[in-house]
């Protein structure tokens, strides 16, 4: 298993699955959802309502990526109803979207830090709480700005030095 962070637009990164961290009704109309949803096309978004919900925090539902290069798009419930996340909630994304992409023939997987925009989740925390969930897969950790990707790297490097065999 390696772990890359990337910065830049999640639409971007190279893996054969993507990530979007969403709501329970899958509206995916901010964040890592609506660029998903935007450079894909609004194919992901007709999928997405077709699913009905509201569903459970942690839960996973996979989509087509529309026109982008991905397998498939993993569109994950981050937060509650009440737009809250927690460590539980991220764990359960993080396992549950691997478990789908693996399922569905993939070897690598994108994902945001989740939690860590309005669901209120501290990014060391969300991005501790992921890279400690890992298993079994190569991931892109996406992040939307080169500042957090130093964060993230200073945080992966300190798992690092824990012997996790994490690689950044």
């Amino acid at each position: 298993m390696n772990v890359t962070i990337f910065a830049g637009d999640i639409a971007d990164a190279e893996a054969d699955a993507v990530c979007t961290s969403t709501n329970p009704r899958l509206s995916l109309m901010m964040g890592t959802g609506a660029s998903i949803r935007g450079r894909g096309g609004f194919s992901i978004l007709r999928e997405c309502e077709a699913l009905g919900g509201p569903h459970p925090a942690g839960s996973v539902h996979a989509t087509s990526a529309g026109v982008l290069r991905f397998r498939l798009a993993i569109h994950c419930v981050a937060s509650d109803s009440s737009h809250r996340s927690s460590p539980n909630i991220i764990t359960a994304c993080v396992k549950n979207a691997i478990a789908c992409a693996r399922a569905a023939g993939c070897r690598s997987i994108a994902m945001p830090v989740f939690g860590s925009g309005h669901a209120s989740v501290r990014f060391e925390v969300a991005l501790r709480t992921m890279l400690d969930a890992l298993h079994d897969i190569d991931v892109v950790i996406a992040v939307n700005d080169p500042e957090r990707a130093d964060e993230a790297h200073r945080i992966l490097g300190k798992v690092k030095v824990l012997g996790s065999g994490l690689e950044s």
